[in-house]
This record gives C-alpha cells, sequence and structure tokens, in this order.
C-alpha cells in the first residue's frame, strides 16, 4: 500500500490464521476493482505486502477508486506449499466462499489473478478453481495482461503498469 492508499475494512480485523476481506481506498474516485488472488500472506490493516502493493498501483494507476482483495485459499501463509499441509476445508477457511460472493457483488470490475499453483498440490488447486467457478457463475470475469503458460490468470504480483484488463474465462 502506498502512502494514498487507506484500509477501509480488512476481516478479521487482526488476522491471525484467515484473512478473509482487505479493503482499501485509492487515490480519488473510481470504480470499485476486487482481486481474486490465491491466498492471504502478510498484508493486514496495518501493513501491507508485495502482492498488495503492487495490485494497488496499478489499480490506482488505472482509475480504481476502491481495490478489494479476497483470495481462493483464506488460510494465511507465506509459501502457498504451506497449504498441502492442512485439509482442504482448512486452507479455505469457513467463511470463504461467502466472501468471494460478496466480492462479486461489491465489485465493479472482478479480476482472476491466483496465477498458478506454486507448490500447492494440482489435484487440490483445480478442484479449488472449480468451487469457486461454480460459485461465481454467470458473472463477468477479468485478469490482467497475458495468462500463464499453464493458462491461469497472471498472479496479480507480476502485473506491469503496461498490461490491460481483458476478459477472463474459467473454461480456458
Amino acid at each position: 500500500m502506498s502512502v494514498t492508499d487507506r484500509t477501509v475494512l480488512c476481516l478479521p480485523p487482526r488476522p491471525r490464521r484467515y484473512r478473509y476481506w482487505l479493503e482499501l481506498r485509492l487515490a480519488g474516485r473510481g470504480p470499485r476493482l476486487a482481486v481474486i488472488l490465491k491466498n492471504p500472506s502478510t498484508a493486514t490493516a496495518e501493513k501491507s505486502d508485495p502482492t498488495v502493493g503492487k495490485v494497488s498501483m496499478w489499480a490506482r494507476r488505472s482509475g480504481f477508486g476502491s481495490l478489494l482483495i479476497v483470495n481462493l485459499f483464506a488460510l494465511r501463509a507465506t509459501h502457498p506449499a504451506a497449504l498441502n499441509a492442512v485439509s482442504p476445508a482448512c486452507c479455505v477457511g469457513p467463511k470463504n466462499d461467502e466472501y468471494l460472493c460478496a466480492a462479486a457483488r461489491w465489485a465493479d470490475r472482478l479480476v482472476a489473478a491466483w496465477g498458478n499453483p506454486n507448490g500447492i498440490a494440482l489435484e487440490r488447486y483445480t478442484h479449488r478453481l472449480r468451487q469457486v467457478s461454480a460459485l461465481l457463475q454467470g458473472r463477468a470475469l477479468w485478469r490482467v495482461g497475458p495468462l500463464t503458460a499453464l493458462g491461469q490468470p497472471r498472479h496479480g504480483l507480476w502485473w506491469t503498469e503496461s498490461m490491460a484488463l481483458a476478459p477472463f474465462d474459467f473454461s480456458g
């Protein structure tokens, strides 16, 4: 987050095990952008992390007034492979689907940005993608920049200033 970003809401307010919702007000006015990343790392209401910083810079430059970060998996981990050590339900989190649906209602643009599995068991990852696809059925999804070599929407940490929004389709 930059000094012009202001956290509006972090749920839970002081996340320990899970973070479901991180909403930022960016400089100026504009439409609301919700970004679905892979899993939360260290960002909280008090501090950013590299991914949230990169996504908020892109969103501000692209004219968005608010940014919401939600995730496929709500379990906080600095390394995605750590999600393999717990049950699938535990790494998703008990309230995550509720917040993903709320994000879809909140957003003017809903962007898929989870990237490749990066250590998460492929079966677990693809199962979760099918679940999220069903949750968001009928909702327009977008991506930023080209797809990864594995056909996934580019992770927000790898967005560049020159990358543009494009429609995203779960079916590839």
